[in-house]
């Protein structure tokens, strides 16, 4: 457990909500959906998968945004709009953070795409694993355990 070097910090862009990870990710994923593609801006949204009792919202305010799921609920900063977390994720069990909120981000890489089928042309993610949709939730048990042996962690 050592090498992941937690608890991390991580904030919004104008560094109003702050927030704290205490547990290593079950796995690192790339969502190449439109949603994701039209939340993010960008060809795929990037995310760790964590335990809910892993993460910490400590100050700061959020709103609601994205589709309004019940299934999948996007946080945002109130101010800065950035896209934070996503909660309700397996009945509320998980929480998908969004890596790029930590004060270092750069050791992170996609165990898993989602979504290959409406992936951007020439986009590469660096992940392992690829579906074309989510993966089945009978994959995720092996997915997790693949992460945890061969997964990427912080420098």
């Amino acid at each position: 457990m050592s090498d992941w070097k937690l608890p991390w910090s991580a904030s919004c862009l104008c560094g109003r909500v702050k927030m704290r990870v205490t547990a290593p990710p079950l796995v690192s994923m790339a969502c190449h959906c439109r949603g994701c593609q039209k939340l993010t801006s960008g060809p795929y949204s990037l995310s760790l998968l964590l335990p809910a009792a892993a993460f910490e919202k400590l100050e700061g305010e959020t709103e609601l945004g994205g589709l309004h799921r019940e299934a999948s609920t996007h946080h945002f900063c109130a101010y800065c709009k950035n896209w934070l977390y996503t909660t309700n994720i397996g009945g509320g069990q998980f929480v998908n953070f969004r890596p790029a909120m930590l004060e270092d981000a750069r050791w992170v890489v996609p165990y898993v795409e989602s979504y290959v089928s409406e992936k951007l042309p020439q986009v590469v993610s660096g992940a392992k694993h690829s579906f074309a949709e989510f993966p089945p939730v009978e994959a995720y048990p092996e997915l997790m355990a693949g992460f945890a042996r061969e997964g990427c962690r912080p420098g």
